[in-house]
C-alpha cells in the first residue's frame, strides 16, 4: 500500500473554513452574551424604576393625611414651599413636599431615588398632584360690601391698608380695591355649617370660624377669623374683629361700636341697609381676609402625573 500525500491547497482551504466557522460561532456567542446582558440590564433598570415610582407614590400619599389637617395653610404666600417628611428607603431615599403655586392652587410632590444596581445609574421618580382650593367666599374687593348700599356716618372711619409688601401680594390680581361696594350674599357660603357660640358666654378672644346663637350682641366680643350670621346683626356692644364679618341680614348699631381689620359683607336680607355709625372703623386688609377665609377653604378634585428618569 503506497502513501498518499494530500495536496497543500486542500489543507489550506480546510484551515480557512475552520477559522471562518470559529469566527462565526464566536460572533454568535458574543451577540447572544450581549443580548442577554442587555436584557438583564434593562430588567434591572425597569425594576429600579418601578421601585422608585412606588416609593414616590407612598411619599405623596403620606402628604394627603397632612393636607387634611391643614398643612397647606402654613404656606402663607404663593411660591412658598415646605418639606413635610423625608427618610431613607431600601437602596435609596424619599421626600414629601408641598408648594403653593397660587392663592387657589397647591402642588403635592412625592420624590424618590433608588440605586438601580447598574454602576453610576439611579432611578428617579417625581409623583406630583395639583390640587385646587375651593373657597366658599371669594375675596371681597371692598372694605364694606352690601346687597344694598351701606349708610356710612361721616364720623365713621373706612379705609384701605397701604398696598405695599405682603398686603399687596394678598390682594386679588386685576381688581381695584374700593371702600364700599354692592354685591349679593355669597352663594357658596352656608352659615349653618359653622360652630355655634353664645356670645354671652365668651370671655376670651375667639379664634377660628363661628356663628352666633343670637343676632343681638349685648357683651363685647373679640374675634380673629370669621364671624358668620344667618340673620341680621344688632350691635348693642362693641365687636372687634380681625378677618371677615359676614351676615345674611343687615348690620346695625344699637350703641355698640364696630372695629374690623379685614372686610365686612352683608346680605341685607329683607331689603334692609347696613350702616356704620360714629366711631365705627373698618380697614380693608387683604392678608387678614385671606387668613380668615382659608379657615373654611377645602381641597378640590386633583390631577396627578409622574415623571420617571434614569441617570
Amino acid at each position: 500500500m503506497s502513501d498518499r500525500t494530500e495536496p497543500p491547497f486542500r489543507r489550506g482551504t480546510a484551515l480557512l473554513i475552520a477559522v471562518a466557522i470559529s469566527a462565526i460561532v464566536g460572533v454568535c456567542v458574543l451577540a447572544l452574551w450581549r443580548s442577554a446582558a442587555g436584557a438583564g440590564r434593562a430588567d434591572t433598570l425597569e425594576r429600579a424604576t418601578l421601585a422608585a415610582a412606588l416609593q414616590a407614590d407612598s411619599a405623596r400619599t403620606l402628604a394627603y393625611a397632612m393636607l387634611d389637617t391643614g398643612a397647606w395653610r402654613s404656606l402663607r404666600l404663593p411660591g412658598d414651599t415646605s418639606t413635610l417628611a423625608s427618610g431613607a428607603a431600601p437602596r435609596g431615599r424619599w421626600q414629601t413636599e408641598i408648594a403653593r403655586l397660587g392663592w387657589q392652587t397647591v402642588l403635592v410632590r412625592g420624590r424618590a431615588t433608588v440605586q438601580s444596581g447598574v454602576p453610576n445609574v439611579e432611578a428617579h421618580a417625581d409623583r406630583r398632584t395639583l390640587i385646587p382650593l375651593r373657597m366658599p367666599l371669594q375675596m371681597p374687593h371692598s372694605a364694606v360690601t352690601g346687597a344694598n348700599a351701606w349708610i356710612v356716618d361721616p364720623a365713621a372711619a373706612v379705609g384701605l391698608a397701604s398696598a405695599t409688601g405682603p398686603e399687596l401680594l394678598c390682594r386679588p390680581a386685576g381688581h381695584t380695591i374700593v371702600v364700599t361696594a354692592q354685591a349679593p350674599f355669597p352663594a357658596g357660603l352656608d352659615p349653618l355649617r359653622y360652630p355655634v357660640v353664645d356670645p354671652d358666654t365668651v370671655r376670651d378672644t375667639l379664634v377660628g370660624v363661628f356663628r352666633l346663637t343670637r343676632s343681638h350682641l349685648t357683651r363685647p366680643l373679640h374675634v380673629e377669623g370669621m364671624l358668620v350670621l344667618d340673620s341680621e346683626l344688632l350691635l348693642g356692644a362693641d365687636l372687634r374683629l380681625t378677618g371677615v364679618l359676614v351676615t345674611r341680614g343687615s348690620i346695625r348699631s344699637l350703641g355698640g361700636r364696630l372695629s374690623v381689620t379685614g372686610a365686612v359683607v352683608s346680605g341685607d336680607a329683607g331689603g334692609g341697609h347696613s350702616g356704620l355709625g360714629p366711631g365705627d372703623q373698618v380697614r380693608y386688609d387683604a392678608c387678614a381676609i385671606r387668613r380668615a377665609v382659608e379657615r373654611v377653604t377645602q381641597l378640590g378634585p386633583s390631577s396627578t402625573w409622574t415623571h420617571l428618569s434614569l441617570f
